[in-house]
């Protein structure tokens, strides 16, 4: 009797630990006798098919689970997989059909149809299954993306082919009129596919982490600014305006990557709104965040998508993908850097009326302000004055993009407080600036000891002969006339002596001449210096021939090396006051560089610009710095950005070195 209980026991508790399994099994599971019907069914079935899992105990399984092919046939009792099982016990796995819930709603199913066998003879079936809806979507979303990065890649290529190709077979001369336009189409198609490629590039890094922000303090209008100016043209090509109402608000943030996201954002609304429609970005400031808002006047976005829309390949309508280019990677990307940035990112959308996008970013702090001022003290310093906003932002734009620093003000008042507390390499001047004239701001600066060296440049709509120029107040400038170097040119002075060699270095008339403003300003701010000297080291002749030219524009000596060792014997016989270095190398990379280097009593402290297709996570990048040292993404940097960030580099590092001349010739 003991062996007996025991024994009850023992299957007792064997049965209970096999229904535990069962019940805790993921997957739907079905116990199907000879016949079809289901003896036993686990919990996570029952839900899958939306039953209570008494209510399927002793029900067949082809009425219950009426399951078809993919395409939505229904299969005969003689070829389904699970009665085929029961039939001839032959194990089925079935990875696409449709199985049926209680309410008639299907659902996709991957299935395996397994017999029960009792020496040799067939007594059941159990069949697993599972929902494969999620998967599909994948799958689906993943063709997609392949369908639209083909078409992507394929038509800007076919562009720059047929157009070089045209180019290149004499048909027509690059110089004429249809020459140049095709050259527009390759540099447009080529723009395109870097774009293309950075997206895909981007996405997986961005969000696993990998991407390392370069934060640095920042205005949010001069980023407003500058992702407009991108964007002008692609509004123009769509016939659509572009609204901009900068703020100027400190961020602390990776200024390239917000570009980016600003662009993104931009280029979205410009290609959904119609000809004729507006698109506006605008910000405004809420406690210790700005918000920036990017509205357009499309066909809006549906409420269920609002969500969806920024995880990765997803578009409003994928069948309206070809009309609008683009690969669903944006919006992701967008949303990785914004997160990384401790903001958040948002859209609301009304259909018919248009789309908002918001995203928020945390105001700078003091502290971190004073830390960067101090970090980039070294570039000259402009103070503009100017009552016109869009003037001043011009300027601004300009010169930002030429390495030097700006700052604005609209009044009298205010180029007067700012002169004496910035103490700014030279003061570009408008004539009418309401309440205190020009000449009365230059008289002003001239009598004040802490201003009256501060050399002055004068940007007026007048030209310097016309006699409607506003006359010079009596107590004016004349008493510090002498101690001014003037610079105007001997027709003006000639012209016009009497009236305005009084403590200004030079005349420009609005609009300003680019060109003319920046020889000015050389001429102002420039101080003695060697010729300056770059090593290049990038093993591709054809990128290092480009960068050669761009450098030698602006007079710089450029060496090249091609390899890690040519670039160790170079370093050490020439010196140069810039290294720009490639990682990747045909004999050694470029890490072996930079660690020869840093051993070397004098170059340790070599600036360094690495420029490399890699993308760097923070212990790569900690052993790759010598002296001042900037990182830089091919692909991710046109070359005319890269040519901006050098020469800023470089600007730091001449200043530097005038300080430290500077320095030495006053202790000597």
């Amino acid at each position: 009797m003991k062996s007996q209980r025991a024994k009850g026991s023992f299957w007792e508790r064997l049965s209970h630990q096999n229904e535990l399994i069962l019940n805790s099994v993921g997957e739907g599971l079905c116990g199907l006798d000879q016949s079809g019907k289901i003896t036993f069914v686990n919990p996570a079935a029952a839900k899958l098919l939306g039953y209570q899992v008494k209510e399927l105990i002793g029900q067949s399984i082809d009425i219950l689970l009426p399951h078809s092919k993919s395409d939505g046939t229904p299969y005969t009792l003689t070829d389904s997989p699970i009665y085929e099982s029961l039939d001839d016990a032959s194990v089925h796995q079935v990875t696409n059909e449709v199985f049926r819930r209680k309410d008639y709603s299907s659902f996709p199913v991957e299935y395996v149809s397994t017999p029960i066998l009792e020496q040799g003879v067939v007594k059941g079936a159990v069949v697993t299954f599972k929902d494969i809806t999620d998967r599909q979507l994948v799958e689906r979303m993943k063709n997609e993306f392949i369908s639209i990065v083909s078409h992507e890649l394929r038509t800007p290529l076919t562009s720059i082919h047929g157009s070089l190709g045209m180019l290149k077979s004499g048909l027509l001369d690059p110089s004429s009129e249809r020459g140049q336009r095709l050259l527009e189409i390759a540099v447009d198609s080529t723009d395109r596919l870097v774009r293309l490629i950075n997206d895909i590039l981007d996405i997986e890094r961005i969000e696993s982490g990998k991407v390392t922000m370069a934060k640095q303090v920042c205005n949010a209008a001069d980023l407003m600014t500058q992702a407009a100016d991108v964007m002008q043209s692609m509004a123009q090509r769509y016939g659509v305006n572009l609204s901009v109402s900068p703020i100027c608000v400190d961020l602390c943030a990776d200024s390239d990557r917000l570009i980016q996201t600003l662009t993104n954002l931009l280029s979205n609304a410009i290609k959904f709104s119609p000809s004729g429609g507006t698109v506006c970005l605008s910000a405004e400031r809420q406690e210790a965040q700005i918000v920036f808002q990017v509205k357009d006047q499309g066909r809006g976005i549906p409420a269920d998508k609002l969500e969806t829309i920024f995880e990765r390949f997803q578009q409003v309508d994928s069948s309206d993908s070809r009309n609008h280019e683009g690969t669903g990677l944006g919006l992701a990307i967008c949303r990785s850097i914004v997160q990384q940035h401790s903001g958040n990112i948002w859209a609301e959308s009304q259909l018919g009326e248009g789309s908002t996008f918001y995203f928020t970013l945390p105001i700078v702090t003091d502290s971190e302000q004073t830390t960067e001022e101090t970090a980039n003290h070294s570039c000259p310093l402009i103070l503009v004055c100017d009552n016109d906003l869009k003037a001043r932002t011009m300027l601004q734009t300009m010169l930002e993009q030429h390495n030097y620093r700006v700052v604005t003000v609209g009044s009298g008042e205010e180029v007067l407080k700012q002169a004496a507390t910035l103490q700014p390499n030279a003061i570009l001047l408008d004539l009418l600036i309401p309440g205190m004239n020009g000449w009365e701001i230059i008289g002003a600066l001239k009598q004040h000891p802490d201003t009256k060296n501060i050399p002055i440049m004068l940007c007026s709509v007048y030209l310097p002969t016309d006699s409607s120029i506003p006359e010079i107040d009596s107590y004016t400038i004349a008493a510090t006339t002498d101690e001014i170097t003037q610079k105007l040119t001997p027709d003006v002075l000639d012209s016009n002596q009497n009236h305005h060699n009084n403590g200004f270095v030079d005349w420009l008339c609005q609009p300003v001449n680019e060109q003319s403003l920046l020889e000015s300003l050389k001429q102002v701010v420039a101080k003695p210096h060697k010729r300056v000297r770059i090593l290049l080291v990038e093993d591709d002749n054809d990128l290092a021939q480009l960068l050669i030219t761009l450098f030698e524009r602006h007079d710089i000596e450029v060496f090249h090396a091609q390899t890690a060792r040519e670039a160790i014997r170079q370093s050490q016989e020439l010196h140069p006051d810039l290294l720009i270095l490639d990682l990747i190398l045909p004999d050694k990379d470029g890490f072996a560089v930079v660690e020869w280097l840093s051993q070397h009593n004098y170059l340790h402290n070599l600036p360094l610009v690495v420029y490399s297709a890699k993308d760097l996570d923070n212990s790569e990048r900690n052993r790759l710095k010598l002296g001042q040292t900037e990182f830089l993404t091919k692909s991710r940097v046109t070359a005319q950005e890269f040519e901006q960030k050098v020469m800023e580099l470089l600007c730091r590092i001449t200043q530097n070195q005038c300080k430290d001349d500077s320095d030495d010739s006053d202790d000597n």
